[in-house]
């Protein structure tokens, strides 16, 4: 298998290291805006091509898959191009900031029968494994996703998604993840605490899934939750309840007054989960298993982070409707961008 990564920053170095001790697949050509990034990606991966011209890469006859670790703004895009070419591909989250693109990119993908998987590779972490097999039906879950500021980076910023796009699409998709239901409707409330204009930084959303269950939903940029953990996940079903926490690496069961902890295995991290989502794809590619996450889970998160801005926006309840997809074909909607669009009364 031949696979090229689109973006050789942090997230793209670290792909590449996952996919260098596995069999059948080489590393055939690294993109980045910075050519000589994108250079020293090649000698190191063992890549005979680098360029800073993705359609140039796309071009290559011998590609069977992508990745892109790319900012946000650039996902849906490159995740269209990439179809274009008939060739799979294993994007960070989100899918797209906007849902008419999430729609296109998931009816492309339909139409190609290619496999497409936004990385949401929190549903591997141990704790969240935990909760999922020990509370299959839970009725309420509490997911908080709290960061420390971030300053002097494109992380959080309008332009890229906001919060939502950062950690807020990972919280969502948790969310439904863990209630195995389909979202029903959104109640949000934020503000700015951090920032000073567009989006908000931080955001508490309500959501009523089809099952009756409930999640409520915080994301933060003011600073880490307790423990000094950014990530915390509580669930239950009326009878046992589960936590998840140590940013998802630990956590604790408690069922009729017994408790059971759940403590870090010796040498894991959070680079783990990351490496078996992006292994998980390259099996499904070669037809073996399937991904931790499908297309149409990154297109229902996107929808989430609309209704969440949305709600916020109008005060009010906002109903999750099952949308027609858009055509398969046709260029990504470029006509705004999405801090114009999604300002929301938040605008300094």
């Amino acid at each position: 298998m031949q696979v090229a990564i689109i973006g050789y920053g942090q997230t793209g170095r670290a792909h590449g290291r996952t996919l260098q001790p596995l069999s059948g697949v080489s590393v055939s050509c690294v993109v980045d805006v910075d050519l000589g990034r994108a250079e020293e990606g090649a000698r190191v991966l063992g890549a005979s091509i680098w360029t800073d011209d993705v359609s140039a890469a796309l071009r290559h006859p011998d590609l069977d898959a992508v990745i892109v670790a790319t900012p946000h703004a650039s996902h849906a895009a490159l995740a269209h191009q990439t179809l274009e070419r008939g060739l799979h591909v294993f994007l960070e989250a989100p899918l797209a900031l906007r849902l008419p693109d999430a729609q296109r990119v998931l009816a492309h993908a339909r139409a190609t029968g290619t496999v497409v998987v936004p990385n949401f590779w929190r549903r591997e972490a141990p704790g969240v494994r935990m909760i999922h097999g020990r509370i299959p039906r839970p009725t309420f879950i509490q997911i908080e996703a709290v960061i420390d500021p971030l300053h002097g980076s494109w992380m959080g910023t309008a332009e890229h998604g906001g919060m939502l796009g950062l950690v807020g699409n990972h919280a969502l998709d948790l969310a439904c993840f863990l209630m195995s239901s389909r979202p029903r409707d959104v109640h949000a409330l934020g503000g700015r605490h951090v920032r000073r204009a567009a989006f908000a930084d931080t955001v508490c959303a309500g959501i009523r899934f089809a099952n009756g269950g409930v999640a409520r939903v915080v994301v933060g940029e003011y600073g880490r939750a307790l423990r000094d953990s950014e990530w915390r996940i509580w669930a239950t079903d009326g009878a046992a309840s589960a936590t998840a926490n140590r940013d998802l690496l630990g956590g604790a069961s408690h069922t009729a007054g017994r408790s059971s902890q759940l403590g870090p295995q010796s040498g894991l991290d959070a680079i783990a989960p990351q490496e078996e989502s992006l292994r998980a794809f390259v099996n499904a590619v070669a037809g073996h298993g399937k991904p931790l996450a499908k297309v149409e889970d990154g297109a229902r998160a996107v929808q989430l982070a609309d209704a969440v801005y949305e709600a916020m926006s109008a005060r009010r309840r906002i109903q999750v409707q099952e949308t027609p997809l858009h055509p398969a074909a046709g260029p990504v909607y470029a006509d705004d961008s999405v801090a114009d669009r999604r300002d929301h009364g938040f605008r300094a």
